[in-house]
């Protein structure tokens, strides 16, 4: 297990390595539409194909490693621990209560709400190495297949098969975005 100093900077590499995966993959759905009208260039398609590929198994990667420091130190510790979520939401509202003293709306169900953010965070991971194979799948047929020499045959599954990737990308991005807010390593 990393130190948590350790973590914190594997998540600012993850967290980057991952808006450049949405930013490639994102692009290269965008090339592949213009590629398969015939507009777009073969190499730069090849090209934005390898590099979506290399960021999401780098993000992947580095996400994997910060793994058991999450389990840990954010999982069992807060997510998983209702003990801890309203010791934390009681220290708040103290905190609050000390800088406007004021009439507060009642908090929602935190240990539910903690409990299901954990929930979509294992179901991020389970999307996100889905989205893995498809997008070496897209490099693959890619690898062996030109619409210009071969036809357009193929074209739904690769534009289906990068949309998928991208898609699983976006899906890692927002729910690694709104896990992280509410607690991170």
């Amino acid at each position: 297990m990393l130190t948590v100093s350790a973590a914190r900077w594997l998540l600012v590499l993850h967290t980057g390595l991952g808006v450049a995966a949405v930013a490639a993959g994102t692009h290269l759905v965008v090339w592949l539409r213009r590629y398969l009208r015939g507009v777009g260039s073969r190499r730069a398609v090849v090209k934005f194909a390898w590099i979506f590929l290399a960021l999401q198994a780098a993000a992947f990667l580095a996400g994997n490693l910060m793994y058991p420091t999450y389990k840990v130190e954010v999982r069992a510790a807060y997510l998983d621990n209702p003990g801890a979520l309203i010791a934390e939401q009681a220290t708040r509202a103290r905190a609050l209560d000390a800088l406007v003293p004021a009439p507060h709306a009642e908090a929602p169900d935190l240990v539910r709400d903690a409990a299901q953010a954990a929930r979509w965070f294992d179901v991020k991971e389970h999307w996100i190495a889905l989205g893995l194979f498809a997008s070496a799948a897209v490099v693959l047929v890619l690898a062996l297949w030109d619409p210009v020499r071969d036809g357009v045959a193929f074209a739904p599954i690769v534009v289906g098969l990068a949309a998928i990737a991208c898609g699983t990308v976006w899906l890692g991005a927002i729910i690694g975005v709104l896990t992280a807010a509410w607690r991170a390593v």
